[in-house]
């Protein structure tokens, strides 16, 4: 018999609880708009600018025809351009153009306020402890994922 966790269910429902946290954190501080996936896809770019589509979706987690809607509304309001991958033909690079600099410098305040509510009342060897576990469990989903043919 295989044992009950709530494991999945809670994974979920903090998914969702912070979620609307971080958007609310973000309307603060007049950040509204780039919350959820666009803002996933340009935290990549400011670490690794003008990367592979491939690269985004696997830093990102994000399936590719998810990815592209975001990459093309992201392009439609001038944060990114894709251009041909001199390196390989077949591929197109993902650039940054600059408009989301407001953003770069705002996030990582807003980051520390989503953390400090994440982790309140944890110890260092607690957070530790914590994000090692998921790791684990998000590196098992990923190897499921991958197995699929995703």
């Amino acid at each position: 018999m295989t044992r009950r966790t709530k494991g999945g269910a809670l994974v979920s429902q903090i998914h969702q609880v912070c979620s609307r946290v971080w958007a609310a954190l973000l309307r603060e501080e007049g950040l509204g708009d780039m919350g959820g996936a666009r803002g996933r896809v340009l935290f990549v770019l400011w670490t690794h600018d003008c990367v592979p589509i491939r690269t985004l979706a696997e830093k990102t987690g994000l399936d590719k025809s998810t990815l592209t809607g975001v990459l093309d509304r992201l392009e439609r309001d001038g944060y990114i351009t894709r251009r041909e991958d001199e390196n390989d033909r077949r591929s197109f690079l993902v650039c940054r153009t600059g408009k989301d600099r407001f953003f770069e410098e705002k996030v990582p305040a807003v980051s520390d306020k989503m953390n400090g509510i994440f982790y309140r009342g944890f110890s260092d060897e607690e957070i530790a402890a914590v994000d090692g576990l998921l790791q684990r469990i998000l590196d098992n989903c990923r190897e499921a994922d991958a197995a699929r043919g995703k």
